[in-house]
């Protein structure tokens, strides 16, 4: 679930919305406004290149060849009968499936160790939201409020997502990732 300040969606779709970012910096103009002509070339360089994921090429993956990369082809397109292609494309599929898996079981030994189970919110809880990302008017960010709030949960998305009562006037998202609020203590003197 994508939030406010944590725009995460998955690894997979971050990552590759980074690469594309970096295939189109290259070629883009100046002016930067002709980079939806290039999509479709940034789009076939992407699927014929090779993933760390599993190894191969997401084309390969697919159709079990790599496309020619200029038009018009230079050799004629082979056709082998249709039981071996299958029986081959099943076995690409099964390599490609564990090279992902290899994959997702090495993220997970990264991440896994830091990660901490998030504390489980209320609908109608007090929260303090962290400040980082909220601009003021006050003119040091260094001497601003570290915390806002409390601001009571109005709903809770998923575990990881919470959406707050804001006032009217803060022209943000409402929903945030659990990283970003913690429980309100009242102060006892």
């Amino acid at each position: 679930m994508s939030t406010a300040f944590h725009p995460q969606t998955d690894g997979q779709t971050e990552r590759l919305n980074q690469t594309i970012k970096a295939y189109l910096r290259a070629f883009v103009s100046k002016e930067q406004d002709d980079w939806v002509r290039l999509l479709p070339i940034t789009e076939f360089a992407y699927n014929n290149s090779t993933t760390t994921g599993n190894g191969m090429s997401p084309f390969y993956a697919n159709y079990g060849f790599h496309p020619p990369a200029m038009n018009p082809a230079t050799t004629e397109p082979l056709n082998p009968a249709s039981q071996i292609y299958a029986h081959w494309m099943h076995a690409l599929y099964d390599e490609s499936q564990r090279g992902l898996e290899k994959a997702q079981e090495r993220m997970r030994q990264y991440t896994d160790p830091a990660r901490k189970e998030p504390l489980a919110y209320q609908v109608g809880d007090l929260v303090m939201l962290n400040g980082r990302n909220i601009k003021t008017r006050r003119p040091s960010k260094k001497l601003d409020h570290k915390n806002h709030g409390p601001f009571q949960i109005e709903k809770i998305i998923s575990p990881l997502a919470i959406c707050l009562t804001l006032p009217r006037k803060w022209k943000i998202h409402s929903v945030f990732h659990v990283s970003l609020l913690e429980p309100y203590r009242t102060s006892e003197h």
